[in-house]
């Protein structure tokens, strides 16, 4: 395999697998980490199930890793399940969402910090995984609203949250109620950066957020049999300063 190394990260390339990873954190990486049979194997790693597959944690040199195998949605994942056209490393949705955590964590914005990407080749397409560190303890907020753990003070820190990138002037692109964490010290995370071609997004991409993610809490709420409230939502836009 050939190495390369830029910034803190090391890129791992061979024939066929594209690696890049934080060597601060993990050292001797290859492909077999990014192999989810392997860890399915493993008996003290957890299996959880999503709208697009499964995702894996487990434990590697100390650190409590999350992996997730991407998956194709709507009605193209019903026929090529994991599969992307390779159009060059930049464009490939691991190592472009492995760069913008990198980058959003650096700025102190509430991320999950990764630990490495892969993309694997196989003639005109490849496919793709990323390993990031753990947040502990915590919960989807889809997964607090079925539950009926969704309160004021869960707004609040949402709002909170997404003042910080406001302030940045970074918008995630598909904001929804499956890609915000909260654990239990109430600390709101955003996740599943990969459809963002770059940070900084335009400022009219702001109300278009703003617009998803007002659409996926009423989806959430009607398909768990719940009554969403508007107040709540005033809740959230109040404490993110957006409008």
């Amino acid at each position: 395999m050939c190495r390369h190394r830029k910034m803190s990260d090391l890129l791992i390339q061979d024939n066929e697998n594209i690696i890049i990873y934080a060597d601060d954190l993990i050292k001797d990486i290859n492909e077999d980490f990014f192999e989810v049979n392997k860890w399915l194997q493993n008996q003290s790693a957890d299996v959880t199930y999503s709208g697009r597959g499964e995702t894996i944690f487990f434990e590697h040199q100390n650190l409590k890793c999350v992996l997730k195998h991407y998956f194709r949605g709507g009605i193209l994942g019903g026929y090529i399940k994991d599969r992307y056209l390779w159009t060059g490393i930049d464009g490939s949705r691991s190592i472009r969402e492995f760069r913008r955590l990198e980058e959003l964590f650096a700025m102190g914005l509430p991320v999950p910090k990764p630990i490495g990407a892969r993309v694997k080749k196989s003639g005109a397409t490849y496919t793709a995984d990323l390993i990031t560190i753990e947040i502990e303890n915590s919960k989807t907020l889809s997964e607090l609203i079925i539950d009926d753990d969704a309160d004021s003070n869960i707004w609040k820190s949402i709002g909170k949250c997404l003042h910080l990138f406001n302030n940045k002037e970074i918008y995630h692109p598909d904001l929804n109620t499956n890609n915000i964490l909260i654990d239990d010290e109430l600390n709101v995370y955003l996740i599943d950066f990969d459809t963002s071609s770059r940070l900084h997004q335009k400022i009219s991409s702001k109300r278009s957020t703003l617009d998803r993610f007002h659409r996926s809490l009423k989806k959430t709420y009607k398909n768990s049999n719940k009554n969403f409230l508007e107040s709540d939502w005033n809740i959230i836009l109040s404490h993110s300063s957006i409008d």
